[in-house]
């Protein structure tokens, strides 16, 4: 999974990367001899919103692998009854000295299940990290030791507010190893709620993704010889809260040309321009861009589809 995760990951830079460096904003979805419609997409927007995407991936790969139940479940049998033949559920009161360990998705499904045999105590383990104004910060997690081996209880650290809940855990546990008279033992660890702060994390980023490539201003442009106009369609959002229709005669059409400024810098940035005869210069792309091969490539569409020189 962490590979997958890795993958997807560099995936998501690369296409960023490669759509802000490289991609061309115009998308021909119409061309014959008396039709042509083209799109000029916000290639900034898009691409940045690409990129933010990879929280959103982030966040949901948490979610998927997130276990937010975790259960013990510990039951004595007599010594003459083989392990092997043995049913685990909390229901049972003939086993003794015998524990399961689950952890759980999201919805019940079983991440991982394993048996304890020996248990000896449970313990709480403290960890203290230190802040940038070295403040110690400490945090917690409960550990189950057998005659061989000690392994976390989840394997994960909880902070100060979750310690009086692992501390009655540990009690517990211990509580039940030291009383022969008690068959069974059922312990749940539930970080839901913590899940559910990742989930909304999830949503966020996804939502964050989106506002930060839905507003770029999408261009569409239909020239139509057989009506003679050309058509001019603004819209942000994807289309989803309206479009702002231009709509010119064919034959006000003198010119389609790059618009250049220069800046202090000595550097030219660029925008394509359908010059009408009244003077008026209508911008066919929004902003102004360094790329001049992208501003060109628009000009010469409609240069060769209008016949201009």
């Amino acid at each position: 999974m962490t590979v997958l995760l890795f993958a997807i990951l560099l995936a998501i830079n690369l296409g960023a990367w490669c759509y802000l460096t490289l991609a061309n904003p115009l998308k021909v979805s119409e061309q014959t001899a008396t039709k042509l419609t083209f799109i000029i997409r916000p290639k900034v927007f898009l691409g940045v919103g690409i990129f933010f995407s990879q929280l959103f991936v982030l966040f949901l790969f948490a979610s998927i692998v997130f276990t937010p139940i975790t259960q013990l479940v510990c039951n004595r049998y007599p010594n003459n009854i083989s392990i092997s033949n043995i049913d685990l559920s909390a229901g049972q009161n003939t086993l003794t000295g015998m524990c399961k360990l689950t952890e759980n998705y999201w919805f019940g499904l079983e991440k991982s299940e394993v048996l304890v045999s020996e248990l000896l105590e449970a313990k709480l383990e403290t960890e203290m990290q230190t802040d940038s104004q070295v403040k110690p910060q400490y945090l917690y997690k409960i550990l189950l030791v057998t005659d061989k081996d000690s392994f976390a209880f989840p394997d994960r650290t909880y902070p100060k507010f979750r310690l009086e809940e692992l501390q009655s855990i540990v009690l517990r546990i211990n509580k039940f190893l030291k009383t022969p008279t008690e068959n069974n033992l059922a312990v749940i660890l539930d970080d839901t709620f913590m899940g559910y702060i990742v989930v909304r994390f999830t949503v966020f980023c996804g939502i964050l993704a989106l506002l930060v490539a839905s507003p770029g201003l999408f261009i569409t442009c239909n020239l139509n010889k057989e009506t003679n106009t050309v058509k001019l369609s603004h819209y942000r959002w994807f289309g989803t809260l309206g479009k702002t229709v231009f709509q010119y005669s064919l034959n006000e059409i003198t010119d389609v040309k790059l618009e250049r400024i220069d800046t202090s810098i000595d550097e030219y940035f660029f925008r394509v321009i359908l010059v009408l005869e009244s003077g008026e210069n209508l911008p066919l792309t929004p902003n102004y861009t360094s790329n001049y091969i992208n501003g060109d490539s628009i000009v010469r569409v409609n240069k060769d589809f209008l016949e201009l020189k």
